[in-house]
């Protein structure tokens, strides 16, 4: 049972993203359309073997960790993740302002098709991309 401070905590945190995200002219992603993206990516994860995140509160990147046995209502649930990232906490979807599939993955030069990793992704909705030599940045908030 979580404590009053905890859920008080949880409130504020809650809060602080509801602020930032107001801020934001554009909201092109739900809840849902986040569970078919996901679902999507984890349906190609042998093409998809890199994601990186910027969350709406502050600059850092961090990483999702999708694999071939994230299944729905275990590893991720309707609102975000929970533990599935690099921060190792819960991630709402509504906090992540974009996610970023790099072309080179690790320190030996291993790239990961940008190209392909679109047209799948365009196969499960309508997403606005930003596309690049380095990478593919599918944004979810516009100023």
């Amino acid at each position: 049972m979580r404590t009053k401070k905890a859920l008080i905590h949880d409130q504020l945190q809650l809060q602080k993203i509801d602020s930032t995200v107001s801020l934001f002219s554009q909201h092109l992603m739900s809840n849902s359309k986040w569970v078919r993206l996901i679902d999507g990516l984890v349906d190609n994860i042998e093409k998809v073997r890199k994601i990186q995140f910027k969350k709406v509160q502050n600059d850092k990147i961090g990483e999702l960790y999708l694999d071939e046995n994230t299944i729905y209502e275990y590893d991720y649930w309707q609102n975000g993740f929970e533990g599935s990232n690099s921060f190792g906490e819960w991630l709402e979807y509504r906090e992540i302002e974009y996610l970023i599939f790099p072309k080179i993955i690790d320190s030996k030069n291993n790239v990961q098709d940008l190209e392909d990793i679109k047209l799948n992704i365009e196969k499960i909705g309508h997403f606005f991309f930003e596309l690049n030599e380095n990478e593919l940045k599918l944004i979810c908030y516009k100023e």
